[in-house]
């Protein structure tokens, strides 16, 4: 370490360097002198302790991330991203595959309590301030695409806006008087407040996409097809050609087994 660095001033003459500075570490150094004797002190402090910190394993983590910053800082503010990123890639070569695995399982599992927790959180708030706009719809429940497609909506519906039941075997189809023919055709929706407006088809996909704040996307695309005279006809075609397996029940004709004499 030479006497700039011992006495906190090295960034600040780094950076009156044209050929080594850039406009942030001036800026930083004309700015911030206190945050800049601090960074170089630190500095230090990370260089020298770091071949004793890297046989601890406690310290190491904290250790090469500090130098991963150091050489990042000398990327962005000299430009020397070359030498950079060397450096980078030789401090995270000091972890093993096996610390790597451990990383990787902790930040999954992180990764899993944090969306666990948030779609707690935002369930309850969808159970509580937008249960007016919940929507009940009818899909097929003997059609596995169908089904699969339920199953992958209630993972994104993390305000409680759908209920989707299966009009084969749903007594709600004669509470609100629904034409099951029309039912096999289309899909149908409608408020849980109001099931007057029924929404049936495109209409119907329409209205799921808008509860659904990972669907959004998709509306546009929806709006310009409708606009456009197709959408109906597409979600027609698409419909017509879903494979129907009946579940514990016979289709219209039932066949009879034959008993066996012995």
């Amino acid at each position: 370490m030479g006497e700039m660095w011992q006495n906190g001033t090295a960034l600040y003459y780094i950076s009156q360097v044209r050929e080594f500075s850039r406009p942030i570490l001036d800026y930083m150094v004309n700015h911030y002198v206190g945050l800049t004797i601090l960074f170089t002190y630190l500095s230090i402090i990370v260089k020298i302790s770091f071949p004793f910190a890297v046989i601890n394993k406690s310290l190491k983590p904290f250790v090469v991330i500090a130098m991963i910053l150091f050489h990042a800082g000398i990327g962005i503010g000299m430009g020397l991203l070359t030498f950079s990123l060397i450096m980078i890639v030789m401090e995270l070569l000091l972890f093993t595959d096996r610390e790597y695995k451990k990383l990787y399982h902790f930040i999954k599992i992180s990764f899993r309590k944090i969306s666990i927790t948030i779609r707690r959180k935002t369930r309850k708030l969808g159970y509580v301030s937008f249960q007016h706009k919940q929507i009940l719809v009818f899909y097929d429940g003997w059609c596995p695409v169908c089904t699969n497609i339920k199953d992958n909506l209630y993972k994104l519906d993390y305000f409680r806006m759908l209920r989707l039941v299966s009009f084969r075997n749903s007594s709600l189809v004669q509470a609100y008087k629904l034409d099951v023919n029309e039912l096999e055709r289309r899909m149908h929706s409608f408020s849980m407040n109001d099931s007057s407006k029924i929404q049936r088809g495109i209409d119907s996909i329409a209205q799921i996409c808008t509860r659904i704040p990972y669907l959004w996307w998709a509306v546009p695309f929806i709006i310009i097809f409708k606009k456009m005279g197709i959408g109906g006809y597409l979600y027609d075609y698409i419909a017509s050609k879903r494979k129907v397996i009946p579940v514990g029940n016979c289709d219209d004709l039932c066949e009879l087994q034959p008993k066996r004499v012995h």
